[in-house]
């Protein structure tokens, strides 16, 4: 016997009474989501009733001449009227889209709409206004409450900071400034391997147990940077540059040597330039 709301067990199939949720709601609307310092996320509607209209004013082929875009506004300070702004190529029936921004800690919203071909934008709905996260280290430093152990040492000369004659405030702010250096490099990273470390499962046993315990792994995060134009290749695969020319990539790193041939031929083919990196890895 079955009762409503629950399956049938019978053939496992939900009752006459199970309803999906709508597809539309018959509203032209649009939202914007924060994820975090650099994405956004956009969903939309546009009713049937929107589009003719549109299609009435501006020509019934205005959205096949036109090209579908997703206006971004930094509303930071004022209002949209005279800030800067992008666009996104995106198809209007997508009707969801992820948006990446550079700059974390800023006020966005966005409009989903067409640019004609002499450029004029048809704004055909507008989201709402959403404030990202910074990504930036704090510039807070409370120097009362700093030390500099013989292991923090060591992981300042691994992290490439001058500390020498610094106080630990100064150490900090050089730490910061390595992290926004670096940040811009590695926002953008591809993966070629996942971590060993993923592949267990950081758990601590049961207070019960009374086991202590440990785990510890490392990847590898290799960046550089070229002339935008040029052709990148890490160990004979093809790497995608940023707008600046940088790049960057992480790597699981198992025990052993790992050889990474770097390689950047210029755009016309008549000079390239060539690093090899060799990195060994041994866990006891």
């Amino acid at each position: 016997m079955t009762s409503s709301g629950q399956l049938n067990n019978k053939n496992n199939k939900p009752d006459s009474d199970y309803k999906s949720l709508p597809e539309s709601y018959g509203n032209t609307e649009a939202a914007l989501l924060p994820r975090d310092p650099n994405w956004m996320f956009i969903y939309w509607e546009i009713t049937a009733n929107s589009k003719a209209n549109i299609a009435r004013e501006h020509g019934h082929d205005v959205f096949e001449k036109a090209r579908h875009v997703i206006r971004v506004y930094d509303v930071s300070h004022s209002s949209v009227d005279g800030q800067k702004y992008f666009d996104i190529p995106a198809m209007i029936d997508a009707r969801s889209w992820y948006i990446n921004v550079q700059d974390g800690g800023r006020t966005y919203c966005c409009e989903v709409g067409l640019v004609l071909p002499d450029g004029r934008f048809i704004a055909i709905v507008k989201t709402n206004t959403v404030n990202l996260p910074t990504s930036r280290v704090s510039e807070v430093m409370d120097e009362k409450w700093m030390s500099v152990s013989t292991e923090f040492d060591k992981l300042l000369q691994i992290s490439g900071v001058e500390y020498t004659g610094k106080s630990s405030g100064e150490v900090a702010k050089s730490l910061a400034q390595r992290w926004e250096m670096l940040r811009s490099v590695f926002s953008r990273a591809s993966s070629w391997g996942l971590s060993s470390m993923s592949s267990q499962t950081l758990v601590r046993p049961a207070a019960a147990e009374k086991k202590f315990w440990l785990v510890a792994d490392c990847e590898l995060i290799l960046y550089g940077a070229t002339e935008p134009d040029a052709c990148v290749t890490v160990a004979g695969r093809k790497v995608t540059l940023n707008q600046d020319g940088t790049f960057s990539m992480r790597f699981a790193l198992p025990d052993g040597n790992m050889d990474l041939p770097v390689k950047a031929v210029s755009k016309d083919e008549t000079d390239s330039r060539q690093i090899s990196i060799l990195v060994t890895r041994k866990t006891s």
